[in-house]
């Protein structure tokens, strides 16, 4: 019930509601009390309880997690260090340990010191050499050297989330030679079920989280494996927990879910297992219990509060009767119509008794003072009616005045009354606003006269005071403080007893700006020097000034009431008129130039502005021109015009107008198309004539040839002179190449004819160059007389008095190696070339045997750019000799820094056979030497690429033994790739010989080049000359050189090229390879294997690639085109164990070609898919015959 209704029931309903009111609260408050109470109770037991149960949980999580630690602490332990460096046997000792998988469903995998896997288990040849640098619990292990149990994972084999575990290996040293990892996979059964298979009541589960990784590691809800965690703020709990809580607590999840969370620390992850129950289902029994508390509580509030009502209703009735019959007597005297005010009868002498008297003495007084009362509303009423009527007149007349008015009060000359127009000029907020202030609170400081606001509004309010009105300007100021100019009119009047003054402001600022600006006009109008014409709408001339008559030299009264026709000169037509009265219709304005007939028939140019005056409507009333005399400003603009355009000599189009006219035709030939033709023509033997008989002899030989030159022209074409004795022509629309060649022969005979001057005959011939337009490539005016220009002078070198076209193709090759050629010039002047060093090594010891430089450009724009880029530009070009020497230069300094920092490492650089041929080269090699000081003997060498040592053999070899006496070494470089012959080499001193990398490449699979590799070092040998192999990419193709004797390599499997500063610290970190180590030299009778199982090889590759669907034919699987069947009986039978090995292979060779020819058989007959699936077979029958043939290798 509303409260406004409420007050309006009786005294007696009143009561009886808050007496019921207030027992409905009491039964209320305690029924609401208790069940809140024990659902807090209830949720304390319930918290108590599922945080012990998590804590059991926990507790079991944590005694299985550090079984498997210390399961993986006892095996590294138990590990064989040396098994280390060998993959195969420490496969084989780790399978032997099937009792792990037990602990780690996702196996056990060993991996070496640089986080490479060695061996797994279950065995898997994907995780074989998979490198795990980047996984946390390996870092831990290796680095630190700790057990740990790593973040949770995708898994890169298993394709699954994984959890690692490692324990670090160390050798008797106690140094960490490697890492043990156990992987557990979250996604397959394990001792997390025990945890994640329960469930906390019926909706409720677990949640295992890593809060140092942000990770939910897994729950009951496998969905959430290695979901993130709620973010902080979004689950109270959560954050608890995060911050290293233990125990219980009730809050939202952060998936909209009122919870009881119960949380419990893991010691040995450092995680915290979560058990949630909502508490919809947790609490489900105490709101049933609330509910019926409720309902109980409701029925006996009904059933109560219905006696409570009837008895309460009985004891008042009984005690308010006096009340209410004294009630309703009153309330008959209230009426319009109702009995006179007469005492109230008093039946009980209590409360309610001395109330009625109370009133009864009221009545009494009311009745007294009701007939005076009466009297002097009757008096009041008349005057009051009078007042309102004369302050209703003056209110109005106040209110509604357009002027500011305002009353002031002396002496203070505070404003005590203002209309809204004084708010609404002064920019006040309302009245008490306004009257806050004193008038000159809305006045500048100063007058305009100077004189101070404040004292001079004294003075006027004073003078109007005493003579009693005052007008006068006055400058105010509004309260944003913008000024303006008023008119104040102050009036003295009385006013309850008081003399005051009312003040009549006007805003006068615009009427002064219009006279003003009236004033203005009518000067300007007299005296301004463009002629002004003043029309009505019918454009008959109202008002001319004086400028006017001076311009046209009619007289005021000669045109007044005539249309501005009367000056027309008949220049324009009626389509000009007619458009600018279109334009000033629309527009309201029209400017141009237009020509018009003076009053003495003379022509003027005339630059006119005609604008029309609209009238509040919008409609046009007069017409304004402003005219000015333009003729001698536009014969000046022809006369510079023609100046700008044409040469002063001859006549002809000058370059700038040339220029105009060939952009024109170029955007024309291609619209039409056509082809434009640009004709280049420098007269031969002008500065003979020119020197002998002077300039005025040659100007006229310039201005007669001019002429004649330009009447072979046809219509639209243009001959320009552009300087000197020069000339363009250029030809449009042409429909082919061809069609110029007359014109070109006809500008040649013309300026070819003689020119007389006086007794004398001038001759001359001309040098035209030609080229066309459209071209393949994009090009404009300038490029064109360019290339016009080249043609010319290879007209002139070719014999002059003809002409040449200009080969595109030809100039875009010139072009674009001079081009490259210049950039390369500047960043050598610029310093972006660098070195950078790639090691060679001893591959058998790890010894550094030296660093080859190779040049790489730091491009500003494109980077670091490979020598490929750049170098073959400069191939033949004496640049090249620039660029090597720079690059010695540079080597030199660097072997002098590196021995400055205590190292020694001799430099190779490579020398180009322009470098090298050149008759000064030992003599600036040893200028070169000579800044270099500290560099020793032996430390630099040059490598020379044999097809260059050979161009001519006996300077290079002279060259090469003076380069001996100083100390610097030669190697041949790419060898192997030229036609060199015994006794070419015999001649040439180089000490190294370097195997090209397309040989060491394909060794492996390539018997061919095998052959190649073993006859190089066989011929090294015979010489006595170390041998170097490069391309080393990879750890077999290492294996394999060293097996073949040659001990020297340089690659990526060694190392990339590096800036100098890198070299050291590679230096630390490089270690031979144990493969490399353990691989010894194959003696000769050997070599049949080794050359067998690269043969067995290549034919294996060759024919999966066709059973697979890559090859187009296969391999024939003919065991007499290999050399098994031809092993000499030497290389099974030199070393006791290998005859069982030679048997194994000849068995394994049948079985494999068996098989081969059984998979080629169901190839043909279109049976792909069985093919595929016993591919496997095949390779794994060429794994094993691999490992017979090592034994016998």
């Amino acid at each position: 019930m509303p409260l406004g209704k409420l007050f309006q029931l009786s005294l007696k309903s009143r009561i009886s509601l808050l007496t019921l009111a207030v027992f409905l609260v009491g039964v209320w408050s305690i029924a609401f009390y208790a069940t809140q109470r024990l659902q807090r109770d209830m949720l304390a037991l319930l918290g108590t309880q599922q945080f012990s149960a998590v804590s059991t949980v926990a507790g079991q999580l944590d005694n299985e997690l550090r079984t498997r630690l210390q399961a993986l602490d006892r095996f590294a332990g138990e590990v064989p260090v040396a098994l280390m460096s060998d993959a195969a046997g420490l496969q084989k000792y780790i399978a032997t340990r099937t009792d792990l998988l037990a602990l780690f469903n996702g196996g056990i995998r060993v991996n070496d010191a640089a986080a490479n896997t060695a061996a797994s288990m279950p065995y898997s040849p994907e995780r074989i050499g998979t490198n795990y640098a980047d996984r946390d619990y390996m870092v831990t292990a290796l680095r630190d050297g700790r057990t740990s149990i790593g973040r949770p994972i995708l898994g890169r084999v298993l394709n699954a989330p994984v959890l690692g575990l490692a324990a670090p290996i160390r050798d008797g040293t106690g140094a960490i030679v490697g890492a043990v990892v156990g992987a557990i996979n979250l996604g397959e059964p394990s001792f997390f079920d025990s945890m994640t298979n329960s469930r906390l009541g019926q909706s409720g589960g677990y949640l295992l989280i890593a809060p140092q990784h942000g990770l939910i590691v897994t729950g009951t809800d496998k969905s959430r494996i290695m979901a993130p965690m709620p973010p902080l703020g979004v689950n109270r709990n959560h954050d608890r927990f995060v911050a290293g809580y233990e125990g219980y607590g009730v809050a939202v999840s952060s998936r909209g879910v009122e919870e009881i969370a119960a949380a419990k620390r893991i010691p040995a992850a450092d995680w915290f297992l979560v058990g949630t129950l909502p508490t919809a289902e947790a609490l489900a029994p105490i709101h049933a219990t609330q509910r019926r508390v409720m309902g109980v509580a409701a029925l006996f509030s009904v059933l109560a509060g219905l006696v409570a009502w009837l008895l309460v209703r009985h004891m008042l009735r009984r005690q308010f009767a006096p009340m209410v019959s004294a009630t309703q007597a009153l309330s008959g005297m209230a009426q319009p119509q109702g009995a006179a005010l007469q005492p109230l009868a008093v039946l009980h002498d209590d409360e309610v008794g001395q109330l009625i008297v109370s009133f009864n003495r009221l009545i009494e007084s009311v009745r007294r003072n009701e007939a005076a009362l009466k009297q002097d509303i009757v008096e009041r009423m008349r005057v009051e009616a009078a007042l309102r009527a004369s302050e209703e007149k003056h209110r109005v007349l106040f209110e509604t005045s357009r002027d500011a008015i305002m009353t002031l009060a002396p002496p203070s000359w505070r404003f005590a009354t203002c209309n809204r127009a004084a708010i609404a000029l002064f920019g006040a907020d309302d009245e008490a606003d306004f009257i806050s202030r004193t008038p000159w609170d809305y006045s500048p400081a100063l007058q305009p006269d100077g004189s101070p606001s404040a004292a001079k509004a004294r003075e006027m309010m004073e003078t109007a005071l005493a003579e009693g009105s005052l007008l006068f300007e006055w400058e105010h100021r509004r309260l944003n403080g913008v000024t303006f100019l008023t008119s104040v009119l102050l009036s003295r009047f009385e006013l309850g007893g008081h003399t005051m003054l009312q003040a009549h402001v006007r805003d006068i600022t615009e009427r002064r700006k219009a006279e003003e600006s009236m004033r203005l006009a009518a000067n300007v109008f007299t005296h301004a020097r463009e002629g002004i014409v003043i029309t009505d709408r019918d454009a008959n001339i109202l008002e001319v000034n004086p400028a006017f008559t001076d311009i046209t030299g009619y007289q005021r009264e000669d045109v007044l009431g005539q249309n501005p026709r009367i000056l027309s000169s008949g220049k324009q037509d009626q389509a000009f008129y007619a458009a600018m009265w279109q334009e000033l219709n629309t527009k309201g304005s029209w400017s141009g130039e237009v020509w018009n007939r003076r009053k003495d028939g003379r022509v003027y140019a005339e630059m006119l502005t005609i604008s029309a005056v609209r009238d509040e409507r919008g409609e046009i009333k007069h017409f304004i021109s402003l005219l000015s005399d333009i003729t001698a400003l536009k014969e000046y603009q022809n006369e510079l015009e023609h100046i700008a355009h044409y040469d002063g000599l001859t006549g002809l189009p000058n370059r700038l107008l040339l220029a105009d006219r060939l952009r024109q035709a170029m955007n024309q030939a291609p619209r039409r198309n056509k082809r434009v033709a640009v004709a280049y023509l420098d007269l031969d033997g002008f500065k003979s004539i020119n020197d002998n008989h002077g300039h005025e002899v040659g100007d006229h030989l310039l201005a007669t040839l001019a002429k004649r030159l330009a009447q072979v022209l046809r219509n639209g074409d243009t001959l320009s002179r552009i300087g000197g004795d020069e000339f363009v022509a250029v030809f449009v629309d042409l429909p082919d190449h061809e069609a110029s060649v007359p014109m070109l022969t006809r500008l040649l005979d013309a300026a070819a004819q003689p020119v007389a001057h006086g007794d004398t005959m001038l001759h001359v011939s001309a040098s035209l160059g030609v080229t066309f337009f459209p071209q393949s490539e994009e090009i404009d005016a300038d490029q064109l007389l360019r290339q016009a220009d080249q043609a010319m002078y290879q007209a002139k070198q070719a014999g002059k008095n003809r002409y040449h076209i200009f080969d595109a193709e030809q100039d875009r090759n010139v072009r674009g190696l001079h081009e490259s050629l210049e950039h390369i010039r500047q960043a050598l002047a610029q310093r972006q070339f660098v070195l950078h060093y790639q090691p060679k090594v001893n591959m058998r010891t790890g010894a550094l045997v030296g660093a080859e430089a190779l040049i790489r450009w730091q491009h500003p724009q494109r980077g670091l750019l490979p020598p490929a880029a750049f170098l073959p530009v400069i191939e033949g070009h004496p640049l090249a000799i620039d660029v090597g020497e720079w690059v010695i230069d540079t080597a030199l300094q660097q072997i002098e820094a590196w021995r400055t920092d205590g190292l020694s490492v001799p430099v190779s650089v490579n020398v180009g056979a322009l470098q090298l041929q050149q008759a000064d080269f030992v003599s600036r090699l040893r200028a070169l030497m000579a800044r270099h000081p500290g560099v020793q003997p032996g430390e630099l060498e040059l490598e020379i690429l044999e097809t260059s040592a050979l161009e001519d053999i006996a300077v290079v070899s002279q060259v090469m033994e003076a380069c001996h006496d100083m100390g610097v070494g030669f190697a041949l470089d790419d060898f192997g790739t030229g036609y060199s012959s015994l006794s070419y080499l015999k001649q040439l001193p180089a000490g190294l010989l370097k195997i090209d990398r397309s040989f060491v490449r394909d060794m492996l699979n390539d018997p061919e080049d095998l052959a190649i590799l073993e006859g190089v070092l066989g011929l090294a040998r015979a010489f006595r000359r170390q041998t170097i192999a490069e391309g080393v990419e990879t750890l077999p193709h290492g294996e394999m050189l060293l097996r073949m004797g040659c001990e020297w390599g340089q690659g990526y499997a060694i190392a990339r090229p590096m800036p100098a500063q890198e070299l050291k610290r590679w230096m630390g970190s490089w270690k031979t390879p144990p493969s490399w180590q353990a691989a010894a030299p194959i003696s000769q009778d050997r070599l049949p294997v080794l050359f067998a199982a690269v043969e067995q090889r290549a034919w294996i590759a060759a024919l999966v690639d066709y059973l697979s669907g890559d090859g187009d034919r296969p391999a024939p699987p003919d065991t007499q085109q290999y050399r098994f069947g031809h092993l000499p009986d030497k290389a099974t039978a030199a070393t006791p164990g290998t005859k069982d090995a030679g048997q194994a292979v000849d068995a394994l060779q049948r079985d494999i070609h068996r098989l081969a020819a059984e998979l080629v058989a169901l190839k043909r007959e279109g049976r792909t898919d069985e093919v595929r699936a016993r591919i496997g077979e095949l390779n794994a029958l060429h794994d094993r015959l691999v490992e017979q043939l090592n034994l016998l290798g």
